[in-house]
């Protein structure tokens, strides 16, 4: 969405200034945790669960110091345990020791319960996170179906199953006050150790809205900052080198935290949908490192939450190139809420600022036009005996120079019109990116029909103002285009409000909000600068004989 809306902006730049460039000749430029209480496992099946015949390992940091495994070590029943802490609740299955379902009880879905991040279709045909992965496909096959015996210690589950010379431990310990937990592994064939990869499969992201490809990403640590693989963009397997790395939506994170850099291997999984089309997801694989535990977070992608697991997390929140600006819009944004406590009314009042800042660069550009226009006859006889003359007809220079000669005898700046615009382009963009990647927006209400500023307007009202908002400033800025060429603009209103049909929500507001101000700003122009008003000041200014002839 956000890509066609850059697209969208940049074209009606082009509709706007192409009609002078093409016809002129060139010119020189001038929240708080509480503590976890243990949960007892909920059973999926009749609760019968086998006495495990060995230990559990004694910490997550060294399972390899547990005694040596029997023989046969499977659960007869699947099992479900349930962990409940006041951040978040995860359930793990034995069966393969995946993780089936996580809630975040402080994001809601649209009808107020803790939002979903794991894809249950897709976990039960591709497969679930927390899988192990060797590489060879049959004994892959075993681990991911093998029913471990899981044993539950306070906040920590161990999870052990051996048979036909295969020996699996998994260690899980859930973090009390972090959106985090602990992840081990080893795997043995034979008595000799076998070289795994921990893998998030079956997708990831927020399970209350409809997925959207453009914002699912394998996401992995490059130095100080973090690159993505969109899903879309995925053809072949691709494998880097990472110390962190993970899967991605809009606003949620499940990344692994590796102790040091270790190879990862990202592609897509597909399945057949409802509806008959492929269903794709991300699956992401990371070897994990001999003798250490990882870490996995799996939360919002929210700077302190982030910075609480680990601070260089934080740099997964990508603003794209317009960072500096974005990131002081929202820390801006975020301190006018704590003021008003509705991120609807915040970013109308944010928009208002930001207007009332650049309004000296509006001002210079609509007298730039005013001025332009002043000019158009003469400037349209020039560009007429310019498309006239071939590329190297020796009157062009001549031309050239008569063109700069009427643009200094009126003082007008051939950019004038465009820079002034082109200075704004990166408030614009940075507010773009702020409003995408902020997820305080998130199910974030603003009045009546707008109950979520981050997605679109459900009756599409927003959209509708917008364009009628465009229209009325078309009608109230000077033009140096023909009236051909203005009736062509009139299409743009039209492009940007069926763009808009489907831009969240927060983003038309402050388009909209902007219109309006603009609106005000353009009354208040051509009630004092506009050639008009610059008439009625020189006749309020001559004598009174003089105006009463």
């Amino acid at each position: 969405m956000e890509k066609r809306v850059i697209f969208a902006f940049i074209l009606s730049l082009a509709v706007l200034y192409g009609f002078r460039w093409l016809f002129t000749p060139a010119t020189p430029a001038p929240e708080a945790a509480a503590t976890v209480q243990p949960v007892e496992p909920t059973p999926a099946t009749p609760p019968t669960t086998p006495e495990a015949t060995s230990t559990k390992p004694a910490n997550v940091a060294a399972p390899s110091s547990s005694p040596a495994p029997a023989t046969n070590l499977r659960a007869e029943k699947a099992e479900e345990f349930v962990v409940e802490t006041p951040l978040y609740t995860a359930s793990i299955s034995n069966v393969g020791g995946t993780l089936r379902s996580y809630k975040l009880k402080a994001y809601s879905d649209a009808e107020g319960k803790p939002i979903e991040l794991i894809d249950s279709t897709a976990g039960s045909k591709l497969g679930w996170p927390l899988a192990l992965v060797t590489g060879d496909a049959a004994l892959d096959d075993v681990l991911a179906k093998a029913n471990y015996v899981a044993r539950r210690d306070g906040d920590m589950l161990s999870m052990e199953f051996a048979e036909n010379g295969v020996h699996a431990r998994k260690l899980v310990e859930f973090s009390r006050d972090k959106y985090e937990f602990s992840f081990d592994a080893t795997v043995t064939r034979d008595g000799k150790a076998v070289s795994h990869s921990i893998a998030w499969q079956g997708g990831f992201g927020d399970q209350s809205i409809p997925a959207d490809p453009a914002k699912r990403n394998a996401a992995y640590q490059v130095d100080a900052s973090f690159k993505t693989i969109n899903l879309r963009s995925i053809k072949d397997p691709q494998e880097v080198t990472a110390p962190r790395a993970g899967v991605e939506d809009q606003y949620f994170l499940g990344m692994f935290l590796m102790p040091d850099a270790v190879p990862v291997k990202v592609h897509k999984q597909e399945f057949p949908g409802s509806d008959g089309k492929p269903s794709t997801h991300l699956y992401l694989s990371a070897a994990m490192p001999d003798g250490k535990a990882i870490r996995v977070y799996v939360g919002p992608k929210d700077r302190q939450w982030l910075s609480r697991t680990d601070p260089q997390l934080v740099a997964v929140i990508n603003y794209g190139w317009f960072e500096i600006i974005a990131r002081p819009l929202e820390i801006a944004l975020l301190t006018i809420h704590s003021y008003i406590g509705n991120f609807g009314w915040s970013i109308v009042l944010l928009t208002l600022a930001i207007n009332l800042v650049l309004f000296p660069l509006r001002l210079k550009q609509q007298v730039s036009m005013q001025k332009m226009q002043k000019i158009q006859p003469q400037m349209r006889t020039l560009q007429d005996k310019y498309k006239k003359l071939k590329a190297n007809d020796p009157k062009r220079p001549q031309v050239q120079a008569e063109m700069m000669d009427l643009y200094k005898q009126h003082g007008v700046n051939p950019l004038g019109g465009c820079l002034p615009l082109l200075l704004q382009m990166p408030v614009f963009f940075g507010l773009l990116s702020m409003l995408s990647v902020s997820i305080e927006l998130r199910r974030a209400p603003w009045i009546l029909w707008i109950k979520d500023l981050s997605q679109h307007d459900p009756y599409y009202v927003l959209p509708i103002l917008f364009a009628i908002s465009m229209i009325v400033m078309q009608k109230m800025t000077p033009t140096s285009v023909d009236p051909a060429q203005a009736k062509m603009m009139m299409i743009m209103p039209v492009m940007f409000a069926f763009l808009f049909l489907w831009a969240q929500s927060g983003l038309a507001l402050y388009w909209l909000t902007g219109n309006v101000v603009g609106i005000g700003q353009q009354f208040f122009i051509n009630k004092y600068w506009s050639p008009q008003a610059d008439a009625k000041l020189r006749a309020r200014s001559k004598p009174k004989e003089a105006r009463d002839k």
